[in-house]
């Protein structure tokens, strides 16, 4: 579907905004509207009338009966995917690691507004690259990795103690996490083709130490996701499982958090790399994993079939990174291109709020 286009004041102001910036500032109020539109869209906007009304949609009223149970969200406006002009290369997905998110959490530089905000420069950034590499080659698809973390929790014993949270782990699921996630991917699928969406749990989605592993607010927050009416081409998958294992253009992924190596100086490598070469004799080979949990990327090879890529997170001046990883973490996820002979060929590490970008070093 596309966005309804604004009249009257709402109009005026758009085209005033469009009349007084370059291309570059057109192309961000573009993509600042909410849902985002396209150049052309924008450039059709300031042509048109201001005080032109959109038509009245129709709607066929449902009996109560046949109404389906659905999570209660706002309504979402998508415009229709439709393809770009790109190179002739052979055709990639894309992949988005998300994860160590802590929703709810509070730190000096890190509350459920700047949650927000990151996961919007999250979509902002994802697709500047995106529509770099739709230069050389189709970009259709997406795969969005979820490493799990997503809220803070409860449990005191991982710091989610009275003014470390801002709200009760309920609450960061529905009514943090959740909408900000949907949000997300329907602003995915109006850019590619298909959103396909594969989550693991985390540890501090845990209710306690003596809870099931299955009673994780990670999970809550999948399976709220998959119960949500989400428009058609978004995908939502996830495992009861602490891995999960994904094909991706022919490779095989191995997802987990990253909590089953403990950490007490920093990154436990000798550890993974350890767990890493167990687990693909156990569950069958692979050709990467990927996890989250120590708030610091990274990516290495283990050996000559395997690499591990190790995600950031969204939190700053977390304690976990702080007392235990030993350094103070930027915000950053990955994206990166797979393709169908070759693998990963291209790795981009997106820091997710401007104020964490490297300074040059003076002469």
């Amino acid at each position: 579907m596309r966005r309804t286009r604004p009249y009257g004041e709402e109009m005026q102001r758009f085209q005033e905004q469009w009349d007084m910036t370059d291309h570059q500032g057109k192309l961000n109020l573009c993509a600042n509207q909410n849902p985002p539109i396209s150049y052309g869209t924008g450039k059709a906007w300031r042509m048109g009338s201001i005080d032109e009304k959109p038509p009245r949609p129709e709607f066929t009223k449902t009996p109560e009966s046949e109404r389906e149970v659905v999570i209660n969200l706002p309504p979402v406006e998508l415009r229709e995917y439709i393809p770009g002009k790109v190179g002739k290369g052979n055709p990639e997905t894309q992949v988005v690691v998300l994860g160590d998110g802590h929703a709810g959490e509070k730190t000096p530089s890190y509350n459920k507004e700047v949650y927000k905000r990151r996961l919007d420069t999250l979509f902002q950034s994802t697709m500047t690259i995106n529509a770099l590499h739709r230069n050389l080659y189709p970009l259709n698809d997406l795969v969005v990795l979820d490493v799990g973390d997503n809220v803070q929790g409860e449990n005191p014993f991982q710091g989610s103690t009275i003014g470390a949270v801002e709200m009760g782990a309920v609450e960061q699921v529905y009514d943090l996490a959740l909408p900000t996630l949907i949000n997300l991917l329907c602003s995915f699928k109006q850019e590619f083709r298909t959103v396909k969406f594969y989550g693991v749990r985390g540890n501090h989605g845990k209710y306690s130490r003596t809870a099931p592993r299955t009673s994780n607010w990670d999970l809550a927050l999948y399976r709220a996701l998959a119960s949500a009416k989400l428009p058609k081409g978004i995908e939502i998958n996830y495992s009861d499982d602490f891995k999960a294992l994904v094909d991706i253009e022919g490779f095989r992924f191995f997802v987990f958090h990253g909590d089953q190596s403990s950490a007490t100086m920093g990154i436990p490598y000798f550890a993974l790399t350890r767990k890493v070469r167990s687990w693909y004799s156990s569950f069958g080979h692979f050709n990467y994993a990927v996890c989250g949990h120590f708030h610091k990327e990274d990516f290495l090879r283990i050996d000559s079939r395997v690499k591990l890529l190790i995600n950031g997170a969204l939190v700053t001046d977390d304690p976990f990174a702080l007392e235990v990883v030993g350094t103070s973490s930027i915000p950053t996820h990955w994206t990166f291109g797979v393709h169908r002979r070759h693998g990963i060929t291209w790795l981009y590490a997106l820091t997710l709020d401007k104020t964490f970008l490297p300074e040059g070093l003076s002469k």
